[in-house]
């Protein structure tokens, strides 16, 4: 790829990701009302104002979004599938048909809910059939970092994510400011602005320059991985995930670390307007802008404060590998992740509960920095089916959440007073807390190589 292409196909990835992320997060907040308005409706069997905070409905809603996200789990199994074909027939026509296939799958439940009268509202857990086109969310994540990292250098690389990430995160403040101020005017009016603008990134993702595995020389293997795409290839690809796990520890301990953390941070978006809503009596919208400030706090985690701890960095900390800096940061941000859920989780206090969502927000690089240290732990023939892989992890990490946290929740309720209802960030916290044990155990694949180079020359001299 020329430079000239390069220049520009780096501000389409990060308008697309813009987009994309813009139209995902002004929905959330929209949704949980609605669907609470539903079930309420459906629960008293009368128009007029009800108190839908009651136990019966609460649990309804949460039992509602747990399945909701659980069933994209299936969908989350193509990004290795689809991945292959990205590398065949062009990384951007298949983030653009993956995009296009999310736009469906947030428009399938805005219908159900727009006639509420004729279909029952728990259809809406068929969604994730219009997921299956493009492999929904999965395969978008995924294909955004392959195209940073095949236009990028190794030294350039986190950087970018870096900014990837930023650009994702000012759409999300955005995102949720804008959810809460629509709210005002109609609970549709942003979900069918985030609608929209999915459409707007289906087309930006369309005009990322085509680009396919077969344009780099990078590997022979990387070559002939594309030749042709089958049901058959498919199923080699699922297998050169297995043989990554095979004898390297490092890597499972990496793909592990990455399923906890991706289980842990899931229980922002997923329970926070809906436990800030119970705990504290805040109305919805209100609770959407708390999701603003800790997206506000991670882009300037993102832009100012981690690019100043690394400019102001000693010079013996400068001279560390990638991996061995990317690993610091990294666990500085899971302490940030871990203290953060379980102040949350004890709040006792609103004031407590944000100073909690204001320390989660810092541990914002966790996804960039563990992203950046996979690459360094394979070869470049498999950084496709790595980056797949985690993605893919992710994504299953974010499915089972919802109804792990819908359960928890349930449970919360339960039991009397509001001490209990805390306790998915209580559990989410444990889980940043293992995390971190598993990445404090990983070792630098550098030094790995230094050793097996030394031992090898020590051999004829023992001998």
């Amino acid at each position: 790829m020329t430079t000239q292409t390069t220049n520009y196909t780096i501000p389409l990835v990060y308008l697309a990701s813009f987009l994309f992320l813009f139209g995902e997060t002004l929905q959330p907040a929209p949704r949980i009302a609605i669907y609470e308005s539903i079930v309420c409706h459906q629960h008293y069997r009368s128009s007029g104002p009800h108190d839908c905070k009651i136990a019966p409905v609460q649990q309804e809603l949460a039992f509602l979004g747990g399945l909701e996200r659980l069933s994209i789990i299936i969908p989350s199994i193509l990004a290795i599938p689809f991945a292959a074909l990205a590398d065949r027939y062009g990384h951007s026509i298949i983030l653009a048909i993956a995009v296009f296939g999310v736009f469906l799958e947030d428009g399938w439940p805005f219908l159900v809910c727009w006639f509420p009268d004729v279909f029952p509202i728990r259809l809406i857990w068929l969604h994730f059939i219009f997921s299956c086109v493009g492999g929904g969310f999965t395969v978008v994540v995924t294909l955004l970092h392959v195209i940073i990292a095949d236009v990028v250098s190794a030294e350039e690389r986190t950087r970018m994510f870096f900014r990837a990430r930023a650009a994702g995160v000012a759409a999300s403040i955005l995102g949720y400011a804008a959810s809460g101020f629509m709210m005002k005017v109609s609970t549709f009016l942003p979900w069918g602005v985030g609608l929209g603008c999915l459409v707007l990134g289906t087309i930006t993702s369309g005009l990322i320059p085509k680009m396919t595995v077969q344009d780099h020389s990078t590997s022979r293997d990387a070559d002939k991985s594309v030749e042709s795409w089958s049901v058959a290839s498919s199923m080699k690809a699922l297998k050169n995930v297995a043989k990554l796990l095979v004898g390297n520890k490092q890597v499972l301990a990496m793909l592990i670390l990455v399923f906890f953390c991706q289980l842990g941070y899931d229980s922002v978006p997923s329970m926070l307007a809906i436990y800030i809503s119970k705990r504290f009596g805040w109305d919805f919208s209100d609770a959407s802008f708390l999701s603003s400030l800790e997206m506000s706090i991670e882009f300037v985690a993102l832009v100012v404060i981690l690019p100043a701890l690394t400019s102001g960095l000693p010079s013996a900390f400068r001279k560390l590998s990638t991996f061995a800096k990317d690993k610091a940061f990294a666990q500085g941000s899971l302490v940030a992740l871990a203290i953060g859920t379980l102040c949350l989780g004890f709040a006792p206090v609103v004031a407590i509960a944000i100073i909690g969502i204001v320390v989660l927000a810092l541990g914002t690089g966790q996804d960039s920095l563990t992203r950046s240290m996979a690459t360094d732990m394979v070869h470049v023939s498999d950084l496709s089916t790595m980056y797949s892989a985690i993605t893919m992890l992710r994504a299953i990490g974010g499915s089972i959440s919802g109804p792990i946290y819908a359960w928890l929740y349930t449970a919360a309720l339960k039991h009397k007073g509001e001490n209990w209802l805390g306790l998915p960030y209580l559990v989410a916290g444990s889980l940043f807390v293992v995390a971190l044990g598993l990445l404090m155990a990983l070792r630098d694949p550098e030094k790995d190589k230094m050793n097996t180079t030394e031992d090898e020359a020590r051999e004829p001299l023992l001998a």
